[in-house]
């Protein structure tokens, strides 16, 4: 089922980028907008929601988390993921990145901001954003050793 869900992320990504030149050329205002979200058939308890993510240039996004995982296609400029535990990813554009459920994550906008289609596969009637401050990030980066 992984694997379905991962292709059609990324034949929705595909689409999306090169979607036809009839269609306006605007950017949607800062933050997560959400495109899409709806049940998937055959596995109750989730849902799918699609975004179009626009952060500033150098603009850092809150702390959080997701219930789900979520799989991310930059579609213009560039972005440093940076997660809790691991080391900061540049992300730029054309570039497709995996972020693993519960995992504590503060995005930064590159020189030039960055833009990027995000499709999770969220866990139905939980938060879409789950925000964490610094004493709850240790306390839950506490149980990360452990494989969620």
């Amino acid at each position: 089922m992984k694997n379905v869900i991962v292709g059609l992320g990324a034949i929705l990504a595909a689409a999306c980028a090169t979607a036809p030149s009839q269609q306006a050329e605007t950017t949607p205002p800062p933050g997560s907008n959400e495109m899409l979200r709806a049940g998937i058939s055959g596995l109750d308890g989730y849902e799918v929601i699609i975004s179009d993510v626009v952060i500033p240039a150098g603009a850092t996004v809150p702390r959080h988390y997701h219930s789900g995982e979520e799989f991310v296609y930059v579609i213009s400029g560039s972005a440093i993921h940076v997660q809790q535990g691991k080391p900061d990813v540049e992300l730029k554009s054309g570039d497709a990145f995996v972020i693993e459920p519960e995992a504590i994550h503060a995005p930064r906008g590159g020189p030039d901001g960055a833009r990027a289609i995000v499709f999770r596969l969220h866990v139905a009637d939980q938060p879409e954003r789950i925000l964490v401050d610094e004493a709850e990030a240790h306390h839950h980066g506490e149980g990360a050793d452990h494989q969620h």
